[in-house]
């Protein structure tokens, strides 16, 4: 086998997570939801998240976030609370259609996840996770 480069395993990770995650999206999607509310709802737990916790986990502004939760919120799968602790922090919860609709689609997700990485023996991913772990914190 050629060895390959820098740039080809990078190219090469690039098109295995767009390939994964338009798999992904389509679960969301296939269930009325796109990708950004299916990556909050996998975030928000039952105790509820704090809405600028919510937005640094999403990578995402809290401009962007306002309406992602307001669309959520129409969907009757989350709802905004006033945290009893501190009057200036917004929880985000699920409501009970929201923790159903989590219970449906998490497995589905998970299952999707580990279908696709049965084409590798345990060895096989125990040497990825290494090797991505090792890249991943690796110093320039």
């Amino acid at each position: 086998m050629e060895s390959v480069t820098g740039r080809e395993v990078y190219r090469s990770l690039r098109k295995t997570y767009r390939s994964l995650k338009r798999e992904f999206k389509k679960i969301a999607e296939d269930n009325g939801l796109t990708w950004a509310q299916f990556h909050a709802l996998y975030h928000i737990n039952e105790e509820g998240i704090p809405f600028n916790y919510l937005s640094e986990h999403l990578h995402c502004h809290a401009s962007n976030l306002t309406g992602l939760i307001d669309r959520m919120i129409e969907k009757g799968i989350v709802q905004r609370e006033q945290s009893l602790e501190d009057r200036r922090v917004w929880l985000i919860k699920l409501t009970e259609k929201g923790r159903d609709f989590k219970n449906m689609l998490l497995p589905a997700y998970q299952d999707s996840i580990e279908d696709r990485f049965a084409v590798l023996k345990q060895e096989e991913l125990d040497t990825l996770y290494r090797l991505l772990e090792k890249l991943r914190e690796g110093n320039c």
